[in-house]
Protein backbone atom coordinates (compact mmCIF):
# COMPACT_ATOMS: atom_id res chain seq x y z
CA UNK A 1 0.00 0.00 0.00
CA UNK A 2 2.86 2.29 1.17
CA UNK A 3 4.39 1.44 -2.56
CA UNK A 4 1.14 2.35 -4.71
CA UNK A 5 0.91 5.60 -2.56
CA UNK A 6 4.77 6.55 -3.36
CA UNK A 7 4.01 5.69 -6.81
CA UNK A 8 0.85 8.16 -6.66
CA UNK A 9 2.62 10.80 -5.33
CA UNK A 10 5.39 10.68 -7.87
CA UNK A 11 3.74 10.50 -10.97
CA UNK A 12 1.52 13.66 -9.94
CA UNK A 13 4.85 15.52 -9.52
CA UNK A 14 6.11 14.40 -12.27
CA UNK A 15 2.65 15.50 -14.61
CA UNK A 16 2.50 19.26 -12.47
CA UNK A 17 6.25 19.85 -13.49
CA UNK A 18 5.54 18.98 -16.83
CA UNK A 19 2.05 20.54 -17.11
CA UNK A 20 3.79 24.09 -15.45
CA UNK A 21 6.74 23.57 -17.89
CA UNK A 22 4.29 23.40 -21.07
CA UNK A 23 2.24 26.42 -20.03
CA UNK A 24 5.41 28.08 -19.74
CA UNK A 25 6.57 27.25 -23.19
CA UNK A 26 3.24 28.28 -24.48
CA UNK A 27 2.73 31.49 -22.99
CA UNK A 28 6.38 32.99 -24.36
CA UNK A 29 5.90 30.87 -27.99
CA UNK A 30 2.60 32.86 -28.22
CA UNK A 31 2.57 36.29 -26.13
CA UNK A 32 3.88 38.40 -29.49
CA UNK A 33 0.20 36.62 -31.35
CA UNK A 34 -1.80 37.94 -27.21
CA UNK A 35 0.03 41.84 -28.09
CA UNK A 36 -0.80 41.56 -31.55
CA UNK A 37 2.58 42.05 -33.31
CA UNK A 38 3.08 40.23 -36.19
CA UNK A 39 5.25 39.95 -39.29
CA UNK A 40 6.64 43.21 -40.77
CA UNK A 41 4.95 43.65 -44.30
CA UNK A 42 7.01 41.98 -46.83
CA UNK A 43 7.61 38.74 -45.11
CA UNK A 44 9.90 39.46 -42.58
CA UNK A 45 10.28 38.03 -39.12
CA UNK A 46 8.03 38.32 -35.95
CA UNK A 47 9.02 40.95 -33.33
CA UNK A 48 7.56 39.73 -30.36
CA UNK A 49 6.15 41.82 -27.43
CA UNK A 50 4.99 45.63 -27.55
CA UNK A 51 7.23 48.35 -28.26
CA UNK A 52 7.76 49.45 -25.03
CA UNK A 53 11.68 48.75 -24.44
CA UNK A 54 14.22 47.05 -27.38
CA UNK A 55 16.69 44.57 -26.39
CA UNK A 56 19.05 45.72 -29.18
CA UNK A 57 22.37 47.41 -27.67
CA UNK A 58 21.72 51.47 -28.56
CA UNK A 59 25.08 52.79 -30.54
CA UNK A 60 26.69 55.27 -29.11
CA UNK A 61 28.88 56.56 -31.17
CA UNK A 62 30.07 60.31 -32.51
CA UNK A 63 28.31 61.80 -35.04
CA UNK A 64 29.59 61.41 -38.72
CA UNK A 65 30.83 63.42 -40.75
CA UNK A 66 29.00 63.67 -44.48
CA UNK A 67 30.63 62.28 -47.45
CA UNK A 68 32.92 65.19 -49.04
CA UNK A 69 31.95 64.21 -52.53
CA UNK A 70 28.82 66.56 -53.72
CA UNK A 71 25.78 64.75 -55.25
CA UNK A 72 25.46 66.07 -58.65
CA UNK A 73 23.00 63.51 -59.96
CA UNK A 74 20.96 60.84 -57.44
CA UNK A 75 22.19 57.56 -58.29
CA UNK A 76 19.88 56.12 -55.44
CA UNK A 77 18.18 52.87 -53.79
CA UNK A 78 15.02 53.37 -52.17
CA UNK A 79 15.81 50.81 -49.24
CA UNK A 80 13.72 51.33 -46.93
CA UNK A 81 13.48 48.41 -44.75
CA UNK A 82 17.52 48.71 -44.52
CA UNK A 83 16.74 50.83 -40.94
CA UNK A 84 15.51 47.34 -39.35
CA UNK A 85 18.26 44.72 -38.56
CA UNK A 86 18.60 42.35 -41.03
CA UNK A 87 16.91 39.45 -39.29
CA UNK A 88 13.59 41.65 -39.72
CA UNK A 89 14.15 43.27 -42.75
CA UNK A 90 15.86 40.58 -44.99
CA UNK A 91 17.89 43.32 -46.23
CA UNK A 92 21.97 42.91 -45.01
CA UNK A 93 23.84 46.01 -45.72
CA UNK A 94 26.55 45.47 -48.17
CA UNK A 95 28.70 48.25 -48.76
CA UNK A 96 30.80 47.36 -51.19
CA UNK A 97 27.92 45.83 -53.03
CA UNK A 98 26.33 49.71 -53.43
CA UNK A 99 29.56 50.54 -54.43
CA UNK A 100 30.26 48.20 -57.15
CA UNK A 101 27.05 49.38 -58.59
CA UNK A 102 27.46 53.04 -58.66
CA UNK A 103 25.26 54.04 -56.01
CA UNK A 104 25.70 57.42 -54.57
CA UNK A 105 22.81 57.70 -52.10
CA UNK A 106 20.07 55.45 -49.84
CA UNK A 107 16.79 56.08 -48.95
CA UNK A 108 15.91 54.59 -45.44
CA UNK A 109 12.57 54.86 -44.12
CA UNK A 110 11.33 54.37 -40.40
CA UNK A 111 7.88 53.20 -40.82
CA UNK A 112 5.01 54.42 -37.63
CA UNK A 113 1.28 53.15 -37.06
CA UNK A 114 -1.28 55.31 -36.62
CA UNK A 115 -4.39 54.47 -35.33
CA UNK A 116 -8.15 56.12 -35.53
CA UNK A 117 -7.53 58.45 -33.25
CA UNK A 118 -4.40 59.34 -34.28
CA UNK A 119 -1.98 58.03 -32.21
CA UNK A 120 1.24 56.95 -33.51
CA UNK A 121 3.42 54.05 -32.27
CA UNK A 122 7.23 53.55 -33.02
CA UNK A 123 8.58 49.99 -34.55
CA UNK A 124 9.23 47.09 -31.92
CA UNK A 125 12.64 47.51 -33.05
CA UNK A 126 13.14 51.28 -31.81
CA UNK A 127 10.53 51.82 -29.89
CA UNK A 128 11.81 55.37 -28.67
CA UNK A 129 12.63 58.22 -30.51
CA UNK A 130 16.71 57.67 -28.34
CA UNK A 131 16.41 54.14 -29.95
CA UNK A 132 15.86 55.70 -33.73
CA UNK A 133 18.22 58.51 -33.64
CA UNK A 134 20.85 55.85 -32.43
CA UNK A 135 20.23 53.90 -35.09
CA UNK A 136 20.23 55.99 -37.85
CA UNK A 137 23.42 57.50 -36.37
CA UNK A 138 25.31 53.96 -36.50
CA UNK A 139 23.86 53.65 -40.25
CA UNK A 140 25.38 57.18 -41.10
CA UNK A 141 28.53 56.00 -39.52
CA UNK A 142 28.43 52.86 -42.19
CA UNK A 143 26.86 54.78 -45.12
CA UNK A 144 29.54 58.10 -44.91
CA UNK A 145 32.99 55.76 -44.48
CA UNK A 146 32.02 54.24 -47.63
CA UNK A 147 30.83 57.70 -49.48
CA UNK A 148 27.39 57.03 -50.21
CA UNK A 149 24.61 59.84 -48.68
CA UNK A 150 21.49 58.95 -47.03
CA UNK A 151 17.95 60.12 -47.77
CA UNK A 152 15.14 59.70 -45.19
CA UNK A 153 11.35 58.90 -45.48
CA UNK A 154 8.84 58.47 -43.11
CA UNK A 155 6.85 56.16 -43.46
CA UNK A 156 3.02 55.24 -41.81
CA UNK A 157 0.70 52.73 -41.34
CA UNK A 158 -3.05 52.71 -40.55
CA UNK A 159 -3.91 50.59 -37.94
CA UNK A 160 -7.59 51.01 -37.33
CA UNK A 161 -7.32 49.98 -32.89
CA UNK A 162 -4.16 49.21 -32.01
CA UNK A 163 -5.76 46.76 -29.45
CA UNK A 164 -6.19 44.25 -31.49
CA UNK A 165 -3.98 41.53 -32.47
CA UNK A 166 -2.58 41.67 -36.16
CA UNK A 167 0.25 41.69 -38.07
CA UNK A 168 2.88 45.13 -37.09
CA UNK A 169 2.44 47.93 -39.28
CA UNK A 170 -1.19 47.39 -40.66
CA UNK A 171 -1.22 48.17 -44.22
CA UNK A 172 0.00 50.98 -46.15
CA UNK A 173 -3.07 51.83 -47.30
CA UNK A 174 -5.56 55.57 -47.65
CA UNK A 175 -6.20 56.26 -43.94
CA UNK A 176 -10.60 56.76 -44.33
CA UNK A 177 -11.75 60.13 -45.10
CA UNK A 178 -13.62 60.71 -42.31
CA UNK A 179 -10.98 59.62 -39.74
CA UNK A 180 -7.89 61.52 -41.63
CA UNK A 181 -10.25 64.36 -41.78
CA UNK A 182 -11.06 64.78 -37.93
CA UNK A 183 -9.40 68.19 -36.73
CA UNK A 184 -5.96 67.39 -34.85
CA UNK A 185 -5.68 64.39 -36.47
CA UNK A 186 -2.45 64.51 -37.38
CA UNK A 187 -1.23 66.70 -34.12
CA UNK A 188 0.94 63.33 -33.03
CA UNK A 189 2.07 62.35 -36.44
CA UNK A 190 3.06 65.71 -37.03
CA UNK A 191 5.43 66.03 -33.79
CA UNK A 192 6.87 62.24 -34.99
CA UNK A 193 7.70 64.03 -38.50
CA UNK A 194 9.24 66.91 -36.48
CA UNK A 195 11.23 64.63 -34.54
CA UNK A 196 12.73 62.71 -37.49
CA UNK A 197 13.46 66.08 -38.99
CA UNK A 198 15.49 66.21 -36.17
CA UNK A 199 17.24 63.63 -36.75
CA UNK A 200 17.83 64.06 -40.40
CA UNK A 201 19.46 67.20 -39.74
CA UNK A 202 22.19 65.81 -36.88
CA UNK A 203 23.34 63.10 -38.87
CA UNK A 204 23.71 65.33 -42.06
CA UNK A 205 20.78 63.56 -44.04
CA UNK A 206 21.27 64.71 -47.94
CA UNK A 207 17.05 64.63 -48.18
CA UNK A 208 14.43 64.00 -45.73
CA UNK A 209 10.97 63.31 -47.08
CA UNK A 210 8.00 63.56 -44.42
CA UNK A 211 5.86 61.29 -45.68
CA UNK A 212 6.12 58.13 -48.29
CA UNK A 213 3.36 59.00 -51.08
CA UNK A 214 1.22 61.38 -49.38
CA UNK A 215 -1.42 61.31 -51.59
CA UNK A 216 -2.21 57.81 -51.27
CA UNK A 217 -1.87 58.04 -47.84
CA UNK A 218 -4.55 60.97 -47.00
CA UNK A 219 -5.81 61.44 -50.18
CA UNK A 220 -4.89 64.28 -52.87
CA UNK A 221 -6.84 67.05 -50.94
CA UNK A 222 -5.78 66.27 -47.32
CA UNK A 223 -2.24 66.09 -49.13
CA UNK A 224 -2.14 69.08 -50.63
CA UNK A 225 -2.63 71.07 -47.74
CA UNK A 226 -0.71 69.06 -45.38
CA UNK A 227 1.92 69.10 -47.44
CA UNK A 228 2.12 73.07 -47.13
CA UNK A 229 1.39 72.79 -43.13
CA UNK A 230 4.35 70.66 -42.44
CA UNK A 231 7.00 72.79 -43.75
CA UNK A 232 7.54 74.89 -41.41
CA UNK A 233 7.55 72.52 -39.39
CA UNK A 234 10.55 70.83 -40.50
CA UNK A 235 12.19 74.05 -41.72
CA UNK A 236 12.12 74.68 -37.78
CA UNK A 237 14.63 71.41 -37.23
CA UNK A 238 15.77 70.79 -40.81
CA UNK A 239 18.22 72.65 -42.91
CA UNK A 240 18.86 70.32 -46.04
CA UNK A 241 16.19 69.05 -49.07
CA UNK A 242 12.87 68.39 -48.32
CA UNK A 243 11.65 65.80 -50.46
CA UNK A 244 8.19 65.10 -51.39
CA UNK A 245 8.39 61.48 -52.28
CA UNK A 246 5.38 60.94 -53.97
CA UNK A 247 3.90 58.08 -56.24
CA UNK A 248 1.72 60.50 -59.04
CA UNK A 249 2.06 58.64 -61.84
CA UNK A 250 -1.88 58.85 -62.26
CA UNK A 251 -1.35 62.53 -62.50
CA UNK A 252 -2.00 63.70 -59.28
CA UNK A 253 0.18 66.41 -59.81
CA UNK A 254 -2.01 68.69 -61.13
CA UNK A 255 -4.07 69.04 -57.78
CA UNK A 256 -1.26 69.02 -55.62
CA UNK A 257 0.78 71.51 -53.95
CA UNK A 258 4.62 71.45 -54.13
CA UNK A 259 6.17 74.96 -53.10
CA UNK A 260 8.43 75.14 -50.94
CA UNK A 261 9.90 72.07 -51.70
CA UNK A 262 13.40 71.09 -52.53
CA UNK A 263 13.17 67.70 -54.82
CA UNK A 264 10.14 66.28 -56.40
CA UNK A 265 10.26 62.64 -56.59
CA UNK A 266 7.40 60.91 -59.44
CA UNK A 267 7.13 57.34 -60.27
CA UNK A 268 7.39 57.46 -64.28
CA UNK A 269 5.73 53.81 -64.05
CA UNK A 270 1.93 53.33 -66.51
CA UNK A 271 -1.32 53.40 -64.87
CA UNK A 272 -1.41 50.44 -66.66
CA UNK A 273 1.11 47.44 -67.53
CA UNK A 274 2.19 47.68 -71.01
CA UNK A 275 4.19 44.76 -73.00
CA UNK A 276 5.23 47.08 -76.14
CA UNK A 277 8.39 48.41 -75.17
CA UNK A 278 8.25 51.28 -77.55
CA UNK A 279 5.00 52.46 -76.16
CA UNK A 280 6.53 51.83 -72.25
CA UNK A 281 9.27 53.96 -73.15
CA UNK A 282 6.91 57.09 -74.51
CA UNK A 283 4.55 56.68 -71.16
CA UNK A 284 7.56 56.92 -69.19
CA UNK A 285 8.97 60.22 -70.82
CA UNK A 286 5.26 61.42 -70.73
CA UNK A 287 5.28 60.70 -67.08
CA UNK A 288 8.60 62.64 -66.54
CA UNK A 289 7.47 65.62 -68.82
CA UNK A 290 4.83 66.15 -66.35
CA UNK A 291 6.71 65.61 -63.06
CA UNK A 292 9.38 68.55 -64.91
CA UNK A 293 6.43 70.71 -65.68
CA UNK A 294 4.46 70.58 -61.84
CA UNK A 295 8.28 71.18 -60.83
CA UNK A 296 8.35 74.18 -62.92
CA UNK A 297 5.24 75.57 -61.40
CA UNK A 298 5.60 75.51 -58.35
CA UNK A 299 9.60 76.52 -58.31
CA UNK A 300 11.05 72.94 -57.18
CA UNK A 301 14.71 72.78 -58.37
CA UNK A 302 15.23 69.52 -58.81
CA UNK A 303 12.69 65.85 -59.95
CA UNK A 304 13.90 62.64 -59.22
CA UNK A 305 12.45 59.14 -59.89
CA UNK A 306 11.38 58.28 -56.39
CA UNK A 307 11.12 54.58 -56.87
CA UNK A 308 10.64 52.29 -59.48
CA UNK A 309 11.45 48.54 -59.95
CA UNK A 310 9.19 46.73 -58.11
CA UNK A 311 5.80 45.10 -59.28
CA UNK A 312 4.76 43.47 -55.94
CA UNK A 313 5.94 40.71 -53.21
CA UNK A 314 9.68 39.92 -54.30
CA UNK A 315 9.49 40.42 -57.87
CA UNK A 316 10.92 43.03 -59.98
CA UNK A 317 9.91 44.63 -63.35
CA UNK A 318 12.20 43.18 -66.22
CA UNK A 319 15.53 44.46 -66.81
CA UNK A 320 14.40 46.31 -69.87
CA UNK A 321 12.09 48.06 -68.75
CA UNK A 322 14.44 49.56 -65.75
CA UNK A 323 17.06 49.79 -68.09
CA UNK A 324 14.46 52.47 -69.73
CA UNK A 325 13.64 54.75 -66.61
CA UNK A 326 17.29 54.58 -66.00
CA UNK A 327 18.12 55.97 -69.49
CA UNK A 328 15.29 58.50 -69.82
CA UNK A 329 16.45 59.49 -66.29
CA UNK A 330 19.48 60.51 -66.87
CA UNK A 331 18.78 62.65 -70.13
CA UNK A 332 15.81 64.44 -68.63
CA UNK A 333 15.91 64.23 -64.66
CA UNK A 334 18.24 64.96 -61.52
CA UNK A 335 18.16 61.56 -60.64
CA UNK A 336 16.86 57.95 -60.12
CA UNK A 337 16.70 55.80 -57.30
CA UNK A 338 15.75 52.20 -57.89
CA UNK A 339 13.92 49.58 -55.35
CA UNK A 340 16.88 47.62 -53.90
CA UNK A 341 16.64 43.98 -55.26
CA UNK A 342 16.27 41.62 -52.50
CA UNK A 343 18.88 38.67 -52.39
CA UNK A 344 16.18 36.08 -54.26
CA UNK A 345 16.08 38.69 -57.33
CA UNK A 346 19.90 38.79 -57.49
CA UNK A 347 19.91 35.34 -58.04
CA UNK A 348 17.58 35.29 -60.73
CA UNK A 349 19.16 35.84 -64.61
CA UNK A 350 16.39 39.50 -64.06
CA UNK A 351 18.07 40.70 -61.07
CA UNK A 352 21.91 40.26 -63.02
CA UNK A 353 20.65 42.05 -65.89
CA UNK A 354 18.92 44.82 -63.31
CA UNK A 355 22.19 45.06 -61.91
CA UNK A 356 24.12 45.14 -65.42
CA UNK A 357 21.73 48.24 -66.34
CA UNK A 358 22.44 49.83 -62.87
CA UNK A 359 26.07 49.70 -63.75
CA UNK A 360 25.45 50.80 -66.99
CA UNK A 361 24.17 54.30 -65.87
CA UNK A 362 25.14 54.51 -62.48
CA UNK A 363 29.04 54.00 -63.03
CA UNK A 364 29.03 56.79 -65.90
Amino acid sequence: MKRRSKLFWILLVSSLIALAGASFYFFFQNRGQQQGWGQRPGGAQNFGGPPQTSSRPRWNGPIPDPPKDRITYYKGLWSGNLVYPEEHSGLKLDLEKYKSWGVNIVNIAPGFEINSKGEVRYPPDFPTNEDLDARVGELATKFYKANIHLTMTVMVHYKEDFSKAGDWAGAHIEIPKEVVGQKGYLDKFNKVVEDMAKIAQKYHVEMFAPMNEPENIFGVKVASSWNQEILPKIRKNYQGKIFYKGDLHKGEGDDLNFKGYGVLGIMPYPAEPLTNIEALRRIIDSNMDKGLAWAKRDGVPEVVVAEHGFKGGNEMWPAENIGIVLEEGSKKLNGVFLSDPLPAVLKTSNGEQIVGEMKRWFLK
